[in-house]
């Protein structure tokens, strides 16, 4: 009885799982700016919420923390310093667009009222 040499289908597998941490890391590269909690406030600090980034099963999510609770983000994107998203909260849905610079933000919210601007500092660790 012949037993057949498995090293090659083994090799293959060390390679597949060192190319997906490889590429969980360039993921978390690329959002590591971003990652972790900002405190952020509209103008006058009339309110005030907070926003938590993490890598969930290899993808930017977010979740939106304000003083009607807090809400998974929706359709969040982060591309050369720019962050986008969206959050429904009781039903009002409300877009945040933001520059993020070093531990900085600046940007802007928009509903169904208006809009307002939006600065942030990122937590430290």
């Amino acid at each position: 009885m012949k037993t057949k040499c498995r090293a090659p289908q083994i090799f293959g597998l060390v390679l597949l799982c060192l190319s997906m941490a490889t590429v969980l890391n360039a993921q978390s590269k690329k959002y590591e700016v971003l990652l972790g909690t900002w405190d952020v406030q509209t103008e006058n600090d009339t309110f005030t919420f907070t926003f938590e980034f993490t890598m969930k099963d290899e993808s930017l999510a977010g979740k939106f923390t304000g003083s009607s609770g807090e809400v998974e983000m929706a359709d969040l994107s982060f591309e050369d310093n720019k962050l986008k998203f969206s959050v429904d909260v009781n039903g009002m849905v409300i877009d945040f667009s933001a520059t993020i610079e070093g531990e900085n933000l600046e940007g802007m919210l928009s509903l169904e009222y208006g809009e307002a601007n939006i600065t942030g500092t990122k937590r430290k660790k």
